[in-house]
């Protein structure tokens, strides 16, 4: 079981960088598609060395985004392994039936879905992720014991089928039918 845990401040620092650069990443792919068309649309006429000095300039300033994108992506996805990996082990011991290592994983797809509705003035990280996780294997238990349910009601009912239809000589009878004979 894990012992580590996460320091809110830093986490949602986290968080903030990377809706910022997850915004900046948005602009910066829009502006060079903006000047890629608008290179291309002036091919025919005179290339101008500013519009593709421009060009390159937003160029560099996407990959550098995409670059610190990636870097707080990476920081993030540790933390909410972790986060998931505490809550994993706690929750679902309690709970049998689902899988430990499933459950994290889907956790941190989980937190990377709701990553964007945090707002930091409306409260802590740790806590709005804490929310989600358990929203999320709360459901999963549920799945998983509506799905046993039904996977039980159906062997019942194979096994009350099963019992009433008999076969002899490839031809099947239905209770006491011989009649077929």
């Amino acid at each position: 079981m894990a012992n580590e845990y996460l320091n809110n401040e830093s986490f949602e620092q986290v968080i903030q960088s990377f809706q910022s650069f997850k915004r900046q990443k948005a602009r910066c792919e829009m502006l060079l598609k903006d000047l890629l068309e608008t290179h291309e649309r002036e091919k025919t006429h005179d290339s101008k060395a500013e519009k593709q000095d421009a060009l390159v300039q937003q160029e560099q300033n996407y990959a550098v985004t995409c670059q610190q994108f990636k870097n707080y992506q990476n920081q993030l996805t540790s933390a909410f392994y972790l986060l998931s990996e505490n809550l994993a082990n706690y929750y679902i011991n309690r709970y049998s039936g689902v899988d430990v290592d499933d459950a994290t994983q889907e956790a941190v797809l989980v937190c990377f879905e709701k990553i964007d509705r945090f707002d930091r003035s409306k409260g802590r990280a740790f806590n709005y992720m804490t929310t989600c996780i358990i929203n999320h294997f709360r459901q999963m238990y549920r799945s998983f014991k509506n799905h046993n349910e039904l996977k039980k009601k159906y062997h019942n009912h194979l096994q009350d089928c099963h019992e009433s239809v008999f076969f002899r000589n490839g031809r099947e009878r239905q209770g006491n039918d011989w009649s077929y004979l």
